[in-house]
């Protein structure tokens, strides 16, 4: 059986790239934490401020604060976990994170 050649038309190219690119953008967004440390994640310009609504899967590893400067999240123990954040200006978006929480003495 012959092998045929896959050609990809220009706009097939640009929708794959699109494609890959907004793949891209669902993946978690790493942060890192020291123990007893907390990282407001407005300041990291990820999501339309003010951030509500936290969800961490593990809360023995970090957990979410509402301060001062905004919506933190917390390093508890050493280890990952993923937490989530509503953004509050009305778009009704949710910007997943995965948070690594180190001990605190190193990062």
């Amino acid at each position: 059986m012959p092998v045929r050649e896959v050609r990809y038309t220009h706009g097939m190219r640009i929708a794959l790239m699109l494609v890959s690119l907004l793949a891209a953008a669902d993946a978690p967004f790493p942060l890192s934490v020291r123990v007893g440390e907390s990282v407001d994640i407005c300041t990291t310009g990820t999501i339309q401020c003010p951030a509500v609504a936290p969800i961490c899967d593990d809360l023995s590893v970090a957990t979410a604060e509402a301060t001062d400067a905004g919506l933190v999240f917390k390093g508890v123990k050493p280890g990952t976990t993923l937490c989530s954040a509503a953004s509050g200006a009305g778009s009704g978006q949710r910007r997943v994170y995965k948070i690594t929480v180190t001990s605190a003495e190193k990062i």
